[in-house]
Order: C-alpha cells, then sequence, then structure tokens
C-alpha cells in the first residue's frame, strides 16, 4: 500500500481520485499563490489542509518569490514530527518559467557575468519568462531545495504563453510562432522526460492561462500540440502527465471551447487520461479585470453613506495639507525627495475626484493593494527615519485616518459588488439544480468546477484556517456531473459582468 493510499483511509468520507494509478489524491488541492514562510495564519492553514484530507499542494518556483515553496517544507516537517505524516502522503506540484524578483537579480548577474540563460523571453520590466532547460535545472533545484524534497509529484511549464503573447506583439507571423514555439516545447519536455527517468520529478506537464482560448486566437496553446510533442519525444510511456487552466463560474473555456480537433481541452485531456487541475475558482478574470466570485466579509458591516465617505477625506486631505506645508519643510530631504513624499502621502487628495469611479471591488482593492498603500509606507518609513514628536503624532494620526477611509471604500464598493453576485450565483442555481440551488455564491464557485467531468484537482487558495474548514466541508457533498452542456448554458453568465 502506498503512503498516499494509506492517507486517503484515514479520511473515509472524502472521495479520493488515483493518479495514474499509482497515487491517492484529495479532489481539492492548495493553491500557495501569495502564501508566506513567515505569515502564522499561513502556516497554520496549510497545516490545517495537510492534516484534514486535503494532500495535494500546488506551488511554484515564483510564489511569493520562493517564500511558498519554503512554507510547504516547513510544514511538512512540522506534520511528520508531530502528526505522523511524511512527505508520501503528499501530492506536490511546482512550476517554472517566470523570471521576476530574486529570479530576475539572478538572471541579470548571469547576464552581466557573459552566461546568461538561453532563450529569454524580455516581456516587459521586471517580467521575464524561459523553459530553456538549462533555465528549468536552475529551478528544479531551488524548489526541491526549498521544499527539502529529493522529488516532486509535478513539475509544470508555468504559462508558455509568454512565447506567444511576446511573438504576437513583435509582429510575427502566426505560423513561424506557433513553429518556434514548439520547438522550446520540445527542448522541454526532452530535459523533463530526462528528469522524470531521474526521478526527480514523478510526472511533468504545463500549467497555462490560454488553454481555452479560440484555436486561431494567437495566445492560444494547444493540448493536442502539447500531447504529440510528448509522444513523439517520449513514446507511449512518456510523463507529461498533468495540466492546469483556469476554470471558473466566468472563464468556462477549458469545458466548452472546441479547440483540440474539434474536442475541449477537457474531454481531449480526459481520453488521454491526464490529470487536470484547475485554478482561479474564486477570482475569474474577464476583459482584463479581476471578479472575485465571493461576498467580501466588508459587506457584513454597514455601508456608509457618500456623505460619510466625503468628510472622513475631506479631514485626511487636510492632514495631508498640513504634512506638507508645515512638517516637511523642517525635515532633512532635498527638493525631489520632498514632492515625492508630497506625492506619495496625497491619496486622500487623490481619491477626493475618484473614490466613486472605480469599476468594482476588485479594482478598488487593486488600487489601494498595489498603488495607495506600497507608496503610503515607504513615504511613512522614510520620515519616521528622521522623528520628531509632532511627526511621529502626525503619523499616528494619518495612519489611523487612511485606515478608516480605506475601510469605508472597502464596504462601500463591497455592498456594490452584491447584486452582480446575487444575479451570478442565481442564474448557476436556475442551470445546475440541486444541490448547488443551497450554496452561496464562494461555495458554487468550488463546487462547480470540482463537480465538473473531466476535472481531476481543484485549487483553492486558502490563507485561513475557517477558508480550509469550509472547503474541507464541500469534499463530503454528493455532487452531480457537470458537462460540457451545462458548461454552454453557464455561458451567459459572463454577460453579467461584460461592459
Amino acid at each position: 500500500m502506498s503512503l498516499t493510499e494509506e492517507y486517503a483511509e484515514r479520511f473515509p468520507a472524502i472521495p479520493f481520485v488515483r493518479w495514474h494509478g499509482s497515487i491517492h489524491a484529495s479532489p481539492v488541492g492548495i493553491g500557495t499563490y501569495r502564501m508566506h514562510l513567515h505569515d502564522p495564519e499561513h502556516h497554520a492553514a496549510l497545516e490545517r489542509a495537510l492534516t484534514s484530507g486535503i494532500n495535494v499542494v500546488d506551488t511554484a518556483a515564483t510564489y511569493s518569490d520562493g517564500s511558498a515553496e519554503e512554507l510547504i517544507g516547513q510544514v511538512i516537517a512540522s506534520v511528520a514530527k508531530h502528526k505522523g505524516f511524511s512527505r508520501e502522503h503528499f501530492v506536490i506540484v511546482s512550476k517554472a518559467g517566470y523570471i521576476q524578483g530574486r529570479n530576475l537579480n539572478r538572471a541579470l548577474k548571469r547576464e552581466h557575468q557573459g552566461h546568461a540563460f538561453p532563450q529569454v523571453v524580455k516581456y516587459e520590466e521586471g517580467l521575464w519568462h524561459c523553459m530553456h532547460p538549462e533555465f528549468l535545472q536552475d529551478q528544479l533545484d531551488r524548489s526541491l531545495r526549498h521544499i527539502g524534497t529529493p522529488y516532486l509529484d509535478g513539475y509544470l511549464l508555468h504559462n508558455p504563453e509568454y512565447f506567444l503573447l511576446h511573438a504576437h506583439r513583435e509582429g510575427m507571423p502566426l505560423d513561424q510562432a506557433r513553429a518556434e514555439f514548439s520547438y522550446h516545447i520540445e527542448l522541454a519536455f526532452h530535459y523533463l522526460e530526462n528528469e522524470a527517468r531521474a526521478r526527480r520529478i514523478r510526472w511533468y506537464g504545463v500549467s497555462s492561462n490560454t488553454f481555452g482560448l479560440p484555436a486561431d486566437d494567437p495566445r492560444f496553446v494547444s493540448l493536442e500540440l502539447l500531447w504529440d510533442v510528448a509522444e513523439r519525444i517520449g513514446g507511449p510511456e512518456h510523463h507529461f502527465r498533468i495540466v492546469q487552466a483556469p476554470l471558473n463560474l466566468l472563464e468556462p473555456g477549458i469545458a466548452t471551447e472546441p479547440n483540440n480537433g474539434g474536442e475541449s481541452f477537457l474531454e481531449f485531456a480526459k481520453k488521454r487520461g491526464l490529470v487536470v487541475m484547475t485554478n482561479r475558482a474564486l477570482n475569474a478574470v474577464v476583459q482584463n479585470s479581476l471578479v472575485r466570485l465571493a461576498v467580501h466579509a466588508a459587506s457584513s458591516e454597514p455601508v456608509p453613506s457618500e456623505s460619510d465617505i466625503a468628510a472622513r477625506l475631506a479631514e485626511a486631505m487636510q492632514m495631508e495639507e498640513h504634512f506638507a506645508s508645515t512638517l516637511l519643510p523642517g525635515l532633512p530631504f532635498n527638493a525631489e525627495s520632498k514632492a515625492l513624499l508630497t506625492e506619495y502621502l496625497s491619496p486622500a487628495e487623490q481619491l477626493a475626484t475618484l473614490w466613486d469611479r472605480f469599476d468594482s471591488l476588485e479594482q478598488w482593492h487593486e488600487t489601494e493593494t498595489h498603488y495607495f498603500l506600497p507608496r503610503i509606507r515607504e513615504a511613512l518609513d522614510a520620515i519616521m527615519r528622521h522623528p520628531t514628536e509632532q511627526v511621529r503624532q502626525w503619523v499616528e494620526r494619518y495612519r489611523t485616518a487612511i485606515e478608516q477611509v480605506f475601510g469605508m471604500l472597502t464596504r462601500y464598493w463591497a455592498h456594490r459588488a452584491l447584486p452582480r453576485l446575487d444575479a451570478i450565483a442565481t442564474r448557476a442555481k436556475q442551470v445546475l439544480g440541486s444541490p448547488f440551488d443551497e450554496m452561496n455564491i464562494a461555495q458554487l464557485a468550488i463546487a462547480v468546477p470540482l463537480a465538473t467531468q473531466g476535472v481531476t484537482c481543484t485549487l483553492v487558495g486558502a490563507r485561513r484556517s475557517t477558508y480550509v474548514e469550509s472547503v474541507r466541508a464541500l469534499l463530503e457533498h454528493e455532487l452531480p456531473t457537470i458537462g460540457r452542456a451545462e458548461w454552454e448554458e453557464l455561458l451567459a453568465l459572463g454577460e453579467l459582468v461584460r461592459v
């Protein structure tokens, strides 16, 4: 008996799935995007998952700049020491391809020293991509070291469509781009077959966000092409056995688009026995915008009035003006730095005419998280290097004021999101019926891909133990199978969010 089979027997209520007849895997896996080694809540959530019947973990070399993989290693070591589990009880899948963060620093250093990674796609500043064997070996070595394991169950090329995106942007003819793409895939698969034979990986595969696009889209990655390359390189016993793609209520492409010789991605994969992992269950991307398929906790609090928001913004603006006119002139910064500090510490002024113009809660959250908060943090850190009592008092009051403003805006937009979520859930329940009609939007968003024919494992980001518990409870539902016909009826959901 394998240890994954022993693991499955500990949790008889969960319908474990066999991957290629050799390992037993939970039908839900934990995705570790945005999970960090040093966050105790992330550690607790992952440990709770691994000890309660969820034994699949998905990660990538660039998730939290390697910290997610280190977290997995730390948690597995902990449950091995204290909870009676071992590495072999778990199914670990990682990915490689992105060159960002520390990877980018290393790549730049190698380039400067004259031995750059070959065939790098420099997609944009701060974002490169590579699937050359030399880079893949470097990344696999790092992943194994981060996790503290001699092998991975799955190792995937991470969004290789960046080559196609770059080629299209550069004006390369589609036929030429696809021929060169196929060549890069062949090189990668040759390397990965060798690693599988060396038993550093059990299987390999591809994770792509464009598997579900129409076949004539220049960004489309063809599963049929990948399968043909694998058979040509490895023969019938090749190790190309895992694929991963988005599937959610608003992104049904892999279930509906007949882009692999007339078959959908899921139909093609199922006939060939591929393990299909789906991601983005709760985070749909529609027209390049994120739609969160879950009710935000802030919507349970009272919605602030527009006049209350305006009043709070006015108070924060007064504080910003006081800092710029009274406190900043006395701080030891040059003129350029003072101008930058004034700009970074003016979110209330910027929001005064902007706050009610966001398209969605997600757009506000993206602006808050990736624009305002980093700039505020950087500016406050800078001025607190030269603290006076007046500056300390101002920083304390200002932090409180901005937190109140941002909290009010989150509550406002969380309430504005509810009608759209209700419409999506209502329409989906009309199509699917029982037992889906008893679920809330988040449960529905996870359960639908989980019940889909051809899907082996549905990945969910669960960074809190409470999230793990809610996902774990879903696994004990008996769900009817959802096929292509149901997904085609669900296509209309996209119209509820398109503008």
